[in-house]
């Protein structure tokens, strides 16, 4: 097995993984690739689940199980995107055209239900730093859900503790944190086993 020269600094460059190439017995792949279209073998060191990549900014749902699982991407050279195990680090790894094998950092799995199509939860805080002392998170999933927001500071300490309605698949909620120190807090969103927690600067 060789690290290619290349693709091992650029994958240290954006501090994410090392990207492997000539291996000699691949896994099986499921299904045919497209025309102009590969598969890549992911090898992630996280628990069996659904994961979302972005592969030059276009969205696939792959399945981990066993730390392993496939990916397709162009047969030309692209950038694999996903979000970290933290929830909240957005890692992104260079893939050489001669990729087809690479070993990943662990991410974070993605939940979905499917009562009127494919909802996937996900959070995420629209602007920060926060101005005025306004959180702004915007969640998204399945209407008709009761997601609890949790806003702790650094010490662990709750601040604010809220369970929000939500009506639509994705909704923005205000909480008012102006009254509370300054420095960082945590956004923590739970509903139905989906837990993001984000960082934020106040």
């Amino acid at each position: 097995m060789v690290i290619k020269r290349r693709n091992f600094i650029q994958a240290v460059t954006l501090g994410v993984a090392t990207v492997m190439t000539g291996v000699s017995s691949p896994l099986p792949v499921e299904g045919p690739a497209l025309p102009g279209t590969k598969p890549l073998i992911i090898n992630m060191p996280a628990p069996d689940g659904k994961y979302a990549f972005f592969v030059d900014g276009r969205k696939q749902l792959i399945r981990i199980a066993n730390e392993k699982g496939h990916l397709t991407v162009p047969e030309h050279s692209c950038i694999i995107e996903y979000t970290g195990e933290d929830g909240t680090s957005q890692l992104s790894v260079y893939i050489d055209q001669n990729t087809s094998e690479s070993f990943l950092l662990p991410g974070t799995s993605t939940w979905e239900v499917e009562p009127e199509g494919e909802f996937e939860w996900g959070a995420v805080i629209l602007g920060n730093p926060i101005k005025e002392g306004k959180i702004i998170t915007r969640i998204t999933g399945p209407g008709s859900s009761s997601p609890t927001v949790e806003i702790v500071d650094v010490q662990g300490r709750t601040l604010v503790k809220e369970q929000v309605k939500k009506t639509k698949s994705s909704e923005e909620y205000l909480f008012d944190v102006q009254r509370f120190a300054k420095g960082i807090m945590l956004v923590k969103v739970s509903c139905d086993g989906f837990n993001k927690t984000m960082k934020v600067l106040h």
